[in-house]
């Protein structure tokens, strides 16, 4: 086959412009011998230190989809109703897929651990959120029998078991949209912090002077404690364990920013964040509805507010995340203007 070959020493730049000019062909791996390196090309190029040679190099192996190895055990039909994106915690693919395939599960899972390097258990949620701490179970479909892994995000390493605490990777990027808001020597608490995402995301992304987290969970709370010595925070982090309404008034402080990432019934606790706020601070407060009902949310948000002597204005509203085809969670970054 056709091939370029050239000294290893400027290979990087023989690569680079069979790249730009698109004549690599990534069909076949480049081969090494001595001091000579020879690169796949489509056509013959004239390149300064360069020669044309034929050779035989070693075929590039083919990198299978899912739906190329579901297409003999699926029609194409029911390969169309497997959702494209999946979530994915740490090494472990969370498999969503309609109950219409529940028959044909292992076989999806499967086809996803093949095509996934870096996942080794893929599962399926086996009961959806619920109960006091909000906790799911999941089965495991194929690879590896475990539901903990460690989770890379925004500069933190997560120790996460399925079924021991509340976690959502998809919240990610509004973890470090928080961050990002936080300003030198911002005070700053996390209700319901859960195995501790939020303060550490927002210890290692932010210049907080001190963050405070508050979970119920003994679970997760554990799983926070253990993160905490992970990421070499324990002196930056204050980890709480129990029930946010008794810990919280024990913490003799006002905060800056409070965080409630709790979107089902975070109006019951809205008056209690209020009990630690002062003028200018910023509540960040999630919930779950539809775009429609912003404005009504807001309306009842600022009653709320009221009704416990403050005054608060909406600074945004954003969307991070889908709850359902018509719900999303979105979170009221939101600031007290006054006191009543």
């Amino acid at each position: 086959m056709l091939t370029l070959k050239t000294e290893l020493k400027y290979a990087e730049k023989t690569k680079n412009f069979l790249l730009k000019n698109k004549l690599m062909d990534f069909n076949f791996l480049p081969k090494k011998e001595e001091k000579w390196i020879y690169f796949p090309i489509t056509q013959k190029v004239k390149l300064i230190g360069t020669s044309i040679v034929y050779l035989k190099l070693p075929e590039k192996e083919k990198v299978l989809t899912v739906e190329e190895i579901l297409k003999t055990n699926l029609t194409p039909e029911e390969i169309k109703r497997i959702p494209h994106s999946q979530e994915i915690v740490g090494n472990i693919l969370i498999l969503e897929i309609p109950q219409e395939l529940n028959k044909k599960e292992r076989l999806i899972a499967r086809a996803f651990l093949k095509t996934h390097q870096n996942i080794k258990t893929v599962v399926k949620k086996d009961k959806a959120h619920g109960g006091e701490f909000r906790l799911r179970k999941v089965k495991i479909l194929a690879g590896e029998k475990t539901k903990e892994t460690i989770h890379l995000e925004n500069k933190v390493k997560l120790k996460i078991d399925l079924e021991k605490t509340y976690f959502s990777a998809r919240l990610g990027n509004e973890r470090l949209r928080i961050a990002h808001l936080i300003k030198h020597p911002e005070e700053v608490l996390v209700m319901f912090s859960g195995a501790a995402p939020y303060p550490l995301v927002i210890a290692k992304n932010s210049l907080a002077k001190e963050i405070y987290g508050i979970e119920i969970n003994p679970l997760a709370h554990q799983l926070a404690l253990e993160n905490l010595k992970l990421n070499k925070l324990e002196d930056k982090i204050h980890i709480l364990e129990g029930n946010v309404r008794l810990i919280l008034p024990q913490i003799k402080k006002k905060f800056d920013r409070i965080i409630m990432p709790l979107p089902k019934t975070g109006e019951l606790f809205l008056p209690l964040a209020l009990t630690k706020v002062k003028i200018g601070t910023i509540i960040h407060f999630y919930t779950f509805i539809n775009e429609e009902e912003i404005k009504k949310e807001t309306k009842k948000i600022k009653e709320i507010s009221k009704q416990s002597g403050y005054l608060i204005r909406s600074l945004r509203v954003v969307q991070c995340g889908q709850f359902s085809p018509l719900i999303s969670r979105f979170c009221f970054d939101l600031k007290i203007i006054d006191k009543k």
